[in-house]
């Protein structure tokens, strides 16, 4: 793939697309058939001239089944051009995208998934071509993370420690290269250049870079040069140094800068690559003194004269004004009686070197950019209300956004406590109607006699007790938002068929009315019942089974998700901690056995249990002891108590509920006090003295 790809490297070419002659009945059954939201419409002449959705089949309904979609198609439709950007199309906010050729014929369609799919091939592309460069790099290269953890090693630096790229990714630098102190240079942000080590018989210089974002330490990168064959070459010179016409055709020819001194440490020999690299703009050097590029600023310290003075190799790394970081490396030439003869200084250019390890923190910075964005998209303000890590939780997470995107009616499936209403409220907020009502409606505490009259109103006078001017149902509460229609299953049969012809004609009779109302709303139910078997056995209504279940999204139960559970106990910790004043913790163990807890509650049982924990336990350490017997008692099994949690967590949902209605006298402030629904506290409170007046019975 190029740097920089085209919409026609991402779309799906020659879509489907039908001409706008073709009836409303054909275009409804191809979407059908081939389960697509719309479909582009073209004339005889093969250009687009519309689109049809399913909204605009919705809103042909009542119309002949045979009208041409060209009448009820919207015509301006938002197009590109295939040999734009995928940027460009990004920036277009539209979720299916005819693509056009320079004649305006339709030649594909690209959705938002293709191009974070084409963004990821990108991604991916540039990825590989930096794995190519690093491993074609004759030195050796090791790059960490923030973490110390090994991100990168190429091929030049397996071969010289031994090790299988495999064995060592994602392992603390620290357990495979005990000397090495990358970790210091990523604590301190500090470049270390010429840090001489020996590996295995041979010399090399080690510099340790910081690889830099946003002004902080990401991780730092360890170059190897291996300098054993500059040694090499500066005692070889030893022995050839007669032979001038080799020697000048060896440093001539040398890609690195060469200046030779003599023992007074005047310049005999210098390369072009020398006056290259440092910048030099005089054209013989010969007959200079070493001390002269320091005195013109070439230089800060001289290899040379080091050498001349400690009469042994040295090394120095410095910056010249070209900006070019680099190596000098000097060698003396002794004679026969051991005195300095000729000083040869190697200088090596470590721009390209350097320029690695800036490509390096580019990529590593554009793969944080491009996993932020994702994360940002997976878990940005639309799932503010959801606690999740699990590859399935997500997978759920971002149907519900997509589903969210188009009108059709959702069913939430899943045990009691999984979190249905959560993902009711993510497919409102992230679809067209967030900015509209959202009405919750639980099916299951409204009593038969009253459901039909709250879901749909009355009018004034329709039955004994009604008011006079009449009353609006949640049906019309929610009218251009959504309504949250939760234990669907609870609904009677005969509350089942008016909500049927509200979901077919977007239409509804108030109790007692005549005149119909009309309603855009968008219809999310949920249940914890099987509404298939209950279909069978003639409970449910199948026709009405069959327009809930346009779409359905199955939540899955805790215990299928436990690496979610440890976030999910941190959340409601602080949750808790922060409604009560408390600063309490929980202690590793207890994390671990609620983790192995099978949950047949789901998320709402584990938040009651973190709130009991919370709220009964005496120290600020919520520990094993205070949820489990002592190892040895006989009422434990495994460890875990043979007291029923569920019993335990309604009895002390009874006590709360029943001392707050005692001292209040009011189930409505009982509720705001509660943090729950009026309904809800009356259900409970029938619930609880139901059983109370068994007992005493």
């Amino acid at each position: 793939m190029n740097s920089v790809a085209k919409v026609r490297d991402v779309m799906t070419a020659d879509p489907i697309r039908i001409d706008h002659q073709v009836s409303l009945q054909e275009a409804t059954r191809i979407m059908i058939e081939k389960r697509i939201d719309g479909l582009p419409v073209v004339d005889g002449q093969g250009r687009l001239v519309g689109i049809f959705t399913k909204t605009h089949a919705f809103r042909a309904l009542g119309m002949d089944i045979k009208t041409p979609v060209g009448r009820v198609m919207q015509k301006k439709v938002i197009t590109i051009s295939e040999d734009a950007t995928t940027e460009e199309a990004w920036k277009i906010k539209v979720g299916r995208l005819p693509v056009v050729n320079g004649q305006g014929d339709l030649v594909g369609m690209v959705t938002r998934t293709d191009l974070v799919m084409g963004f990821r091939r990108q991604l991916q592309h540039a990825l590989e071509q930096l794995g190519a460069v690093l491993n074609s790099a004759h030195n050796s290269i090791v790059a960490i993370d923030r973490a110390g953890k090994i991100i990168i090693i190429n091929r030049a630096a397996e071969r010289l420690f031994g090790l299988a790229e495999k064995d060592v990714l994602g392992k603390h630098i620290k357990d495979i290269l005990p000397n090495s102190n990358l970790t210091k240079v990523v604590m301190s942000g500090t470049a270390e250049y010429g840090k001489n080590l020996s590996i295995g018989g041979k010399a090399f210089l080690a510099n340790k870079t910081p690889i830099m974002h946003n002004g902080v330490a990401i991780g730092a990168v360890d170059v190897l040069q291996d300098i054993s064959e500059l040694e090499g070459i500066s005692q070889e010179l030893g022995t050839v140094k007669m032979i001038n016409r080799e020697l000048n055709t060896i440093i001539d020819s040398s890609v690195d800068g060469i200046v030779v001194s003599d023992k007074d440490g005047v310049i005999i020999k210098a390369n072009d690559a020398y006056r290259h690299i440092i910048g030099i703009k005089e054209d013989n050097l010969v007959g200079l003194p070493v001390k002269w590029l320091m005195d013109q600023g070439y230089l800060r310290e001289s290899v040379t004269l080091k050498v001349l003075e400690s009469k042994k190799n040295e090394t120095i790394s410095l910056q010249v004004p070209s900006g070019r970081e680099v190596i000098l490396t000097a060698s003396p030439i002794l004679d026969d009686g051991g005195d300095v003869y000729q000083i040869v200084a190697n200088i090596r250019d470590l721009t390209e070197l350097n320029n690695l390890s800036e490509q390096l923190s580019v990529s590593n910075a554009l793969n944080v950019k491009y996993k932020s964005e994702l994360e940002r998209y997976r878990q940005g303000e639309l799932l503010a209300d959801m606690v999740f890590q699990s590859e399935e939780m997500v997978t759920k997470a971002e149907m519900s956004i997509k589903v969210a995107q188009v009108d059709s009616t959702v069913l939430l499936l899943g045990e009691s406590g999984v979190g249905k209403e959560v993902f009711a409220k993510i497919i409102h907020r992230a679809s067209k109607r967030k900015d509209g009502p959202f009405i919750k409606v639980s099916c299951a505490s409204i009593p038969p006699n009253l459901i039909e009259s709250e879901l749909f109103g009355y009018e004034g006078g329709s039955f004994t007790g009604s008011k006079k001017e009449g009353r609006m149902g949640l049906f019309e509460m929610a009218d251009g938002g959504t309504i949250f229609l939760d234990e669907i299953g609870e609904v009677p049969t005969d509350v089942q068929a008016k909500l049927l012809r509200v979901l077919q004609e977007r239409e509804l009779f108030r109790v007692g009315g005549r005149k119909p109302l009309s309603l855009d709303v968008r219809v999310v139910s949920a249940t914890n019942r099987e509404l298939e078997e209950m279909v069978r056995q003639g409970t449910f209504r199948q026709d009405l089974y069959y327009r809930l279940n346009v779409i359905s999204i199955r939540i899955p139960p805790l215990r299928q998700h436990r690496e979610d559970i440890p976030p999910l106990i941190h959340h409601f910790l602080e949750k808790f901690n922060a409604k009560f004043g408390f600063h309490k913790k929980i202690a590793s163990p207890v994390i671990g056995r609620l983790v192995h807890h099978n949950w047949p509650g789901n998320v709402r049982e584990l938040e009651n249990t973190i709130e009991r924990m919370v709220v009964l336990s005496t120290d600020d350490l919520i520990d094993s002891d205070f949820l489990w017997p002592a190892a040895g008692d006989k009422q434990s099994d495994q460890g875990w108590p043979s007291l029923n949690l569920n019993e335990v967590l309604e009895e002390t949902e009874r006590n709360l509920i029943m001392q707050v209605y005692k001292e209040c006298q009011s189930t409505r402030k009982a509720a705001r006090i509660l943090g729950v629904n009026q309904s809800t506290v009356v259900k409970k409170l029938n619930k609880y003295s139901r059983k109370d007046a068994v007992q005493h019975h």
